[in-house]
């Protein structure tokens, strides 16, 4: 692999130049793969990416077996934000801390529990995420197949944790199943990850910045919550 991953990272970071294609054609040809000659450059790009995780020394594992990492939880809790009083959320929900959701009704029309009248602490709140958190880890682990990296897996997490335990299955169109869970089911995973880009409640600025940071999170593994 050594010499191939080697010729295949140079080419990968001239990937936007026109020489990029003739050049990864001359390379399979010269190394005698020439199954690979009709090879697009987007394909040679996730074989790139697969690659470096295998470098890395990651391994995909059953989802079963995953549950969120420490950066994945951080990752959630910063696009979740932290709001000690109850707040309507962008759907008009009542919610408070990160993201914990009170009842699918403004705050104005039922009455708060006790717990939430004087509003919580960041310590309070971290408790109501944690004790949230696994119905959208068992959710990725009942519809996905596919074995995941941790970062993979944690991105599924953080879009359910926004959109509902049982999006994967229902928010495709006319309430069936998603093309999310269908293309990584498929072991399509970045054609998986590329459909979150729709999910944002009809191009709602922030879902946008959301998809976008989760799907550079399932791809890349990186773990940026900026915004």
């Amino acid at each position: 692999m050594g010499n191939r991953f080697i010729k295949l990272e140079n080419d990968i970071r001239t990937y936007r130049t026109k020489s990029f294609y003739p050049k990864t054609q001359s390379y399979v040809k010269s190394t005698g793969q020439n199954h690979l000659v009709s090879t697009t450059a987007p394909e040679y790009a996730k074989m790139y990416q697969n690659l470096v995780f295998a470098r890395s020394g990651k391994k995909r594992e059953s989802p079963s077996k995953l549950t969120t990492s420490k950066k994945g939880v951080a990752f959630i809790k910063e696009w979740e934000g932290f709001r000690s009083k109850a707040y309507n959320d962008s759907e008009g929900y009542c919610t408070i801390g990160y993201g914990h959701l009170i009842k699918k009704d403004k705050c104005e029309n039922i009455a708060l529990p006790e717990e939430f009248k004087d509003g919580i602490t960041k310590e309070e709140a971290g408790k109501l995420f944690l004790k949230r958190l696994p119905q959208y880890e068992k959710a990725v682990q009942r519809d996905i197949t596919k074995p995941l990296y941790q970062h993979e897996f944690d991105a599924l997490v953080s879009l359910l944790f926004n959109t509902g335990a049982n999006f994967l299955n229902t928010g495709g169109a006319g309430g069936k199943e998603t093309k999310i869970k269908k293309n990584i089911n498929a072991g399509k995973y970045s054609e998986g990850a590329d459909e979150m880009a729709d999910v944002t409640n009809r191009g709602t600025p922030g879902l946008v910045k959301r998809r976008k940071s989760e799907i550079k999170l399932f791809k890349k593994g990186i773990y940026d919550a900026s915004h």
